[in-house]
């Protein structure tokens, strides 16, 4: 979608502050139907702090503790990212921001662009009179301004989902998913289809599969948690790279080694398989079918790779698996799951 082809910016004016305009963008928030509400943190100085509030918005919960903290988080670039990967995955294609007016300039700017970049509605909520800083704000960006409050409401409702596929509400239901906070033990993997490669020939990516029928992880033995608790807790999983490898881990088994020898095309467009290499000698791979389950959270590796522009043929997780995978295992510990250790 193009700038021009872009709804104009929804600017409420709510000029005496009153509580009943930022309750009524509150009440608007519906991620599963693709409206996403966020009041931003105050007085919050981190250069990312805005992305942060919207990966909270979206149910994302940031890595905590470790050497570690922050390494991608605490990055405008990186965070940014991982903001447009979950608007686009989940399908949100109408964002309202509370408080505008008492965002910086820059901060204003990057409402802007995530805008732009993924092509969403915008709604802004301004608690104050019109001011030079909007005019400005705004002068080369298509724009309308409401004023009344019944008004607002209407505008606040209005669901747009985003372009980029059909939506799903599967995250939004792994919220209420009832969780002991246990250390959850990797579930017993599925098993592959070996394939095999003839001499000198490239190994292809994943071929297409059927989805399975199972929209809900199933339960596991008694003396563990059921596997609906690990889909919730991936669910929270900030960034998006980290999330995906987490889940074909749960999926599949793949160690830290075999992770890393995954790249964008071992994951076939639906997301209903992946395909696991045995070694860089590509003789025993495997293709994985993905329960529906896991759909989103795979998807969302492929989105970031197209945001990026990675070719689909490079690894997709070269920076987390690095180390042997202390950034993938910080995450892991972040959501309590057992990372298989390398063998």
């Amino acid at each position: 979608m193009t700038a021009g082809s872009l709804p104009a910016v929804t600017v409420i004016i709510d000029k005496h502050d009153h509580p009943d305009w930022t309750t009524a963008a509150h009440h608007a928030h519906h991620p599963g139907l693709g409206r996403l509400t966020v009041d931003p943190s105050p007085a919050n100085g981190a250069p990312a702090a805005l992305a942060h509030d919207l990966l909270y918005a979206l149910g994302k919960r940031l890595p905590q503790g470790g050497e570690t903290y922050g390494t991608w988080a605490d990055s405008q670039r990186p965070a940014w990212d991982a903001v447009a990967t979950w608007i686009l995955t989940h399908h949100i294609g109408h964002l309202i921001v509370c408080r505008t007016d008492r965002l910086t300039h820059a901060r204003q700017q990057q409402l802007l662009a995530l805008r732009e970049r993924c092509g969403i509605r915008l709604t802004l909520l301004w608690h104050c009179p019109v001011t030079p800083a909007l005019t400005t704000l705004l002068e080369a960006t298509p724009y309308r301004l409401i004023d009344a409050l019944p008004r607002a409401r209407n505008a606040l409702t209005q669901t747009v989902h985003s372009a980029s596929s059909t939506r799903n509400t599967g995250h939004w239901h792994h919220r209420h998913i009832k969780d002991d906070g246990q250390w959850i033990a990797p579930p017993a993997p599925s098993n592959g289809t070996v394939t095999g490669r003839p001499k000198r020939a490239q190994c292809q990516g994943a071929p297409v599969l059927a989805p399975t029928t199972n929209s809900t992880p199933p339960a596991r033995e008694r003396h563990h948690i059921p596997t609906d608790a690990l889909a919730a807790r991936l669910a929270t999983v900030a960034h998006p790279l980290h999330a995906t490898a987490l889940t074909i881990h749960a999926v599949t088994g793949a160690d830290v080694t075999r992770l890393a020898l995954i790249r964008g095309i071992d994951i076939n467009e639906a997301a209903t398989a992946v395909k696991v290499h045995d070694s860089t000698a590509h003789r025993r791979c495997q293709v994985h079918p993905l329960p529906t389950w896991t759909h989103q959270l795979i998807h969302a590796a492929g989105i970031h790779g197209q945001l990026k522009g990675r070719t689909a043929d490079s690894p997709l997780f070269p920076l987390i698996t690095v180390q042997n995978g202390e950034q993938l295992r910080l995450t892991a510990t972040g959501i309590r799951y057992h990372l298989k250790p390398m063998p």
